[in-house]
């Protein structure tokens, strides 16, 4: 008799469960889709409200000289280059002598365009140092980005995705065209805290970039902080 009891008693205990499940995997689509629905809001507000970027003393750079290292990689090759850069307001010289096949090779432009020379007295033109890096060394590394990139800040040509600070309110981090900046170091050079080491990274390359040696030329006071797209 007990165990009958027990029986009798357990069967409307099971079929309430069986109601239960049906009903939980009833509403999982509509959770799912809840939870998808509230990442992407989440997502979108981050986007638009990410923290302005406050006034910084190397927004007023135009003229610089730096020494440094680059190494490239991707999955299967790894390069290594010692790098020149000399900027004078719009117009820009960067030699770069590679150890990939390249040899050395100087870039001389402004925002007209850009000359390419290489050491066997070949020379290419292009609109951009964007355009002809990739089209005559087959490495698309963003030259024009960098301009900003290198002094600790957004490119002004487009949106960033994302961006943190450390705790001394420099640019930590830095997602933008499809790549992710680490910055790892900065040295503070005549006053101004500028980048020493970073890490850049998109889909297909990994690079790393070690400044040497900022010089400084006509520097000017901040004024206004840096305005960047949204």
């Amino acid at each position: 008799l007990a165990q009958r009891g027990a029986r009798i008693f357990t069967e409307p205990s099971g079929r309430k469960r069986g109601r239960e499940r049906y009903c939980f995997y009833k509403t999982m689509p509509f959770l799912k889709m809840k939870r998808l629905f509230l990442i992407a809001l989440l997502l979108l507000t981050a986007c638009s409200s990410l923290p302005p970027l406050p006034p910084k003393p190397a927004m007023q750079l135009d003229s610089w000289r730096l020494n440094g290292r680059i190494a490239i990689s991707t999955e299967s090759d790894r390069w290594m280059a010692k790098v020149h850069w000399q900027q004078n307001g719009p117009a820009y010289q960067l030699r770069i002598n590679t150890s990939f096949g390249q040899g050395a090779f100087l870039l001389e432009g402004n925002d007209q365009g850009v000359v390419m020379r290489t050491a066997d007295n070949k020379t290419f033109t292009a609109p951009d140092p964007d355009t002809l890096v990739a089209e005559v060394l087959k490495i698309a590394i963003p030259i024009t980005n960098l301009h900003f990139w290198i002094r600790g800040l957004p490119s002004t040509h487009s949106s960033p995705s994302w961006y943190t600070f450390n705790e001394a309110g420099h640019l930590h981090r830095l997602r933008q065209d499809g790549w992710e900046l680490d910055y790892k170091r900065y040295v503070k050079v005549q006053g101004i805290d500028l980048p020493k080491k970073i890490f850049l990274e998109d889909r297909q390359f990994k690079v790393k970039m070690v400044i040497s040696q900022w010089e400084l030329t006509n520097v000017k006071p901040p004024l206004k902080a840096l305005q960047v797209p949204h």
